[in-house]
C-alpha cells in the first residue's frame, strides 16, 4: 500500500514540475505565442491591436501561457492517471480506454486546427466586413480578441469531444440499435439544446452547430454499423 502512495506522490511532483516548467518556457516565448494567436491579421497592414490599461498586455501574455500550460499539464495528468490504473484493468478495458484516448487526442488536435485556421478567421473577418459598409472603423483591444479566441476554441473543443462520446455510445451498436432508433429524436433535440446554450444568440450559428452535431452522430453510428458487420 505504501508503494502506491509513493507513486502518487512522485507523479504529483512530476505534474507540478511539468506545469511550472511549461509556464516558464511559454513565458520565454510569449511574443511568439501571441504572434501565433494573432497571425491571421498580420497580412493587413492597417489592422492593429490596442490596450488601454498598463497591465493589460501582461495579463494577455499570462492568459496565453496559462492556457497552453494547462492543456499540456492536463494531458500529462491523464497519461499518468492511465499508467497508474493500467495495472488494475482487464485487457479489454485497457484496449477500450486506449481507443478512447486515441480518438479524444485526434479530435483535440482537430479542434485546434479548425478553430485557429477556419472558424476564428472566418467569423472574425465576417463581423469586421460590416465596418467598411457603414463607414465604421474598429480598433480591437488585445484582451477582447483573446477572450473571443479562447471562447471560440473552447466551444470548438467541446463540440469535437462530442464525437468521442458518440464513439463510446456506438461501441455496441447492434445491442443498442433499438435504443438508438427509439430515442433518435431525443438526441436531436438534445443537440439543438446544446447548440442553443453554447453558441451566440444567432439562428444561423445555432442551426449550423446543430447540423454539425447531428451529422457527426449519424456518421459515427453508420461507421460503427458497417465496422461491426465487416469484422
Amino acid at each position: 500500500m505504501l508503494q502506491y502512495f509513493l507513486e502518487l506522490r512522485n507523479k504529483s511532483i512530476l505534474l507540478m514540475i511539468t506545469f511550472f516548467s511549461t509556464l516558464l518556457i511559454c513565458y520565454w516565448y510569449k511574443e511568439m505565442l501571441l504572434f501565433l494567436v494573432t497571425q491571421m491579421h498580420l497580412n493587413d497592414e492597417n489592422f492593429y491591436f490596442i490596450f488601454t490599461d498598463v497591465t493589460e498586455l501582461f495579463v494577455v501574455y499570462f492568459k496565453v501561457i496559462f492556457l497552453i500550460a494547462f492543456q499540456v499539464s492536463l494531458w500529462y495528468f491523464l497519461y499518468h492517471l492511465f499508467s497508474f490504473l493500467a495495472t488494475a484493468l482487464y485487457l479489454h478495458e485497457l484496449k477500450f480506454i486506449s481507443f478512447l484516448g486515441t480518438v479524444g487526442t485526434i479530435f483535440w488536435f482537430l479542434s485546434i486546427l479548425l478553430s485557429s485556421y477556419f472558424i476564428i478567421p472566418f467569423s472574425w473577418n465576417f463581423f469586421l466586413s460590416f465596418q467598411s459598409q457603414h463607414g465604421f472603423y474598429f480598433e480591437a483591444r488585445i484582451s477582447e480578441y483573446l477572450k473571443f479566441y479562447t471562447d471560440t476554441y473552447i466551444l470548438c473543443l467541446v463540440y469535437c469531444q462530442f464525437v468521442t462520446l458518440f464513439f463510446i455510445f456506438s461501441i455496441n451498436t447492434k445491442q443498442n440499435y433499438s435504443y438508438i432508433k427509439k430515442y433518435r429524436k431525443l438526441y436531436f433535440y438534445a443537440f439543438l439544446l446544446c447548440a442553443t446554450l453554447m453558441t451566440p444568440p444567432d439562428l444561423a450559428s445555432q442551426l449550423f452547430t446543430t447540423f454539425f452535431l447531428m451529422l457527426t452522430y449519424e456518421s459515427v453510428v453508420l461507421f460503427s454499423i458497417f465496422n461491426y458487420y465487416l469484422t
